[in-house]
Formats: structure tokens, sequence, C-alpha cells
């Protein structure tokens, strides 16, 4: 099935499966989640912006934290099931429709 986007516009309550990791990136600054310049290390070197690396950190299993920093660092595109996603969401206190609502901002970009 095809997604449902024309252009810039994205159809009401459709969620992307993935977003781009520029996209990931630029929507966080957008909404002033990390710093344009953050967001800019991120696509460039692979810098992980501070609130990520004390994110990640928190993470008490360490075969977990380093999937969950490789994922971070290595993706090329950000799955909206992946787990990671959800567990962000949690540590933010957002609800899931906010997430939903971030991939699709994020695909419009």
């Amino acid at each position: 099935m095809a997604p449902k986007t024309w252009g810039n516009v994205v159809a009401e309550g459709y969620v992307p499966a993935e977003i781009s990791r520029r996209q990931f990136f630029q929507e966080l600054a957008n909404r002033d989640m990390i710093t344009k310049e953050e967001a800019l290390a991120a696509i460039t070197v692979g810098t992980l912006p501070a609130a990520f690396d004390v994110l990640v950190s928190a993470i008490l299993d360490e075969d977990i934290e380093w999937q969950a920093r490789m994922l971070l660092a290595g993706a090329t595109t950000f799955m909206r099931a992946n787990w990671f996603v959800d567990y962000f969401a949690t540590m933010q206190g957002f609800p899931s429709p906010y997430m939903d609502d971030f991939w699709r901002s994020a695909a419009l970009i």
C-alpha cells in the first residue's frame, strides 16, 4: 500500500512507518528538544545530543544500552514501531499520540 502522503500533506490519522535520520533530528530541533547545533552534529558527525546521552545512560542493562546507542548512531531511518521510540516517549512523559504527531510532522520536512 502506498504511503498516504501527497507532497507536503499527510492524510489525517496516517502515521508514517519510518522517517529519515535527518527528519528525526530536525524535528527534535524544531520542537526545541535539542539544539540546532546538536541536530546538525548528530547528522554530520554522529554526535549524540546531550539529552539522548543522558536518556541512554539511564538504561541499566549494558547490552540494551549498547543497542540503543547503535540505533541512534547508525540508523539511516527511524521506525515508529521501534522499541526505543516508546522508551523515549515514556521517559519524556509523552503519550503515544504525541509520538505519532512527531512522526507525521517529521515526514513533512
